[in-house]
C-alpha cells in the first residue's frame, strides 16, 4: 500500500467527528485496560488549555495511528520553559508491526524540533523507551522524577513505576541542563493530569 503522509491537525480546531474518531482509537489502543472512567467525556483527549496538536496516519480512510504534542510553560530552578511532551500514543490493535506508530511518532519529534519549544518531556513504560528512541531520540533519563504537580494525590512517575524521557532542543535549555538533571520537574497539571 502507498506510504502516506502523516497528517496533523490543532486538536481545538479539529472537527468533532475527526475527535471522535481520535478518541475512538485511543479506546480500541487501550481495551484491555476496561471501559473509559465514567467522568472522562470520551471526545475531549487533550484539556483545550495545552494546546495539543494531533499526528495521525490513516489507511484506507481509517485512523491507525495517533500521537499528540501538547504544550505548556514550567517554571524550574529560577527559569521558566516552554515544554512540549508526546500524549494519547496509540496504534489501533488492526495495524501494529507496519511501522505507522514509529512515523506518526516521528512526525511529532520533528515537529516539535521546528518549533521554539526549550525542552521535551514526558513518561512512558519502560518497554516502549526503545520505540521512543527509534521514532524520535528521545533518551531515558533516570535521575529526573516527573511529578503532576505539588498537590496532594499528584501522579509521580517514580510512583508510577514510568520512565521519564526527556531531549532539551533550545540554547537556552542546554545551558540549564544541569538544573534539569538529578531534579523534580513539576508539570503543574491538575490533579490526575499527568504526561
Amino acid at each position: 500500500s502507498m506510504q502516506q503522509e502523516v497528517q496533523q491537525v490543532p486538536y481545538n480546531d479539529a472537527p468533532d467527528a475527526l475527535r471522535r474518531r481520535f478518541a475512538l482509537l485511543q479506546h480500541r489502543a487501550t481495551r484491555d485496560a476496561g471501559p473509559m472512567p465514567e467522568e472522562t467525556t470520551p471526545e475531549l483527549l487533550h484539556d483545550p488549555a495545552l494546546n495539543a496538536r494531533s499526528f495521525y496516519s490513516s489507511v484506507n480512510g481509517e485512523i491507525a495511528s495517533y500521537a499528540a504534542v501538547v504544550r505548556k510553560t514550567i517554571a524550574h530552578g529560577e527559569q521558566v520553559f516552554d515544554m512540549a511532551g508526546l500524549s494519547c500514543v496509540a496504534t489501533d490493535p488492526d495495524f501494529r508491526a507496519r511501522g505507522l506508530g514509529l512515523r506518526t511518532v516521528a512526525a511529532a519529534t520533528r515537529w516539535i524540533e521546528q518549533s521554539p519549544i526549550d525542552l521535551g518531556v514526558f513518561t512512558c513504560d519502560p518497554p516502549l523507551a526503545y520505540f521512543y528512541a527509534r521514532a524520535g531520540a528521545w533518551s531515558v533519563v533516570n535521575d529526573v522524577v516527573l511529578i503532576g504537580s505539588r498537590d496532594d494525590g499528584a501522579l509521580r512517575s517514580d510512583l508510577l513505576g514510568k520512565a521519564v524521557l526527556m531531549r532539551l532542543f533550545s540554547a537556552k535549555a542546554r545551558a540549564a541542563a544541569p538544573t534539569l538533571s538529578h531534579t523534580v520537574i513539576d508539570l503543574d497539571l491538575p490533579v490526575g493530569h499527568f504526561l
